[in-house]
């Protein structure tokens, strides 16, 4: 099996959610060979690249595409990507983790592909059979992907942690993706604004472990600072309210 994982990058750091993408890749088996995809613009994005390459024994290879037309992650010319790159690797699978960036992307890239994605994956029980939460969480769903082209897949991140790997490997190769058979302008109608974070010392949402959250009990807003008190205590994402809460204008997330 050959398996592209999409991985995202900010800082030229890899953002562990790709890495849960490349232990969910794991589960197809050792024999599987793993390329990681990723775009940018800058040294940023061969300082994350070089870093992805010593980061597990299982990743055969990493494929930069280096252009001004991934200075932002945007869907249409990341579809365009992954369609030429596929087109050349022939890949089985392709994986990404289910946060903004991989549910933005992958579907346009399905469509170009003609196949239909998988999305929200908690667990991988064979080459094509899947589990993935339905009826928001309360039941459990295993689907097979019956489809020609390759299985495309988001993941859940803290549904396949990171496994420690060994020390002693060698690092795979980086190499360049030839884009200059990309449209300068994809067809499309998103256009980068800006970026907003918050600078916090809790776990990224997408990764945490525990999340708390509060409901109508809580009353009001000054209540509602005792849950993040909590949140401090267990090493939690944030702390968060229901819609109904969020429609008084209570804080919805730290």
């Amino acid at each position: 099996l050959s398996t592209l994982v999409l991985a995202e990058h900010e800082g030229g750091s890899v953002k562990a959610s790709s890495f849960n993408a490349v232990a969910a890749a794991q589960a197809f088996g050792k024999d599987t060979s793993v390329s990681l995809l990723m775009a940018g613009s800058g040294p940023s994005l061969h300082a994350a690249a070089n870093q992805a390459a010593s980061s597990h024994p299982l990743v055969s290879q990493v494929l930069v595409a280096d252009s001004d037309k991934f200075e932002h992650p945007l869907a249409e010319p990341w579809a365009e990507l992954i369609q030429l790159v596929q087109q050349k690797g022939s890949y089985s699978h392709i994986i990404t983790a289910s946060t903004s960036f991989g549910k933005n992307i992958l579907p346009r890239a399905a469509a170009l592909l003609d196949v239909s994605p998988v999305t929200d994956i908690i667990q991988i029980t064979g080459i094509q059979t899947f589990v993935r939460p339905i009826y928001a969480g309360n039941a459990l769903c295993t689907v097979r992907y019956v489809g020609s082209g390759p299985c495309m897949m988001t993941i859940r991140p803290t549904s396949f942690p990171i496994l420690s790997a060994e020390s002693n490997f060698d690092a795979a190769p980086v190499s360049n993706v030839d884009v200059s058979n990309l449209d300068a302008e994809p067809i499309g109608r998103s256009t980068w604004l800006k970026q907003t974070s918050q600078d916090t010392e809790r776990p990224d949402l997408s990764n945490a472990r525990i999340v708390v959250t509060g409901g109508r009990g809580l009353k009001n807003a000054e209540n509602f600072k005792m849950l993040e008190k909590l949140a401090d205590k267990l090493g939690a994402a944030g702390s968060g309210c229901s819609n109904g809460d969020g429609a008084l204008s209570w804080p919805l997330l730290k």
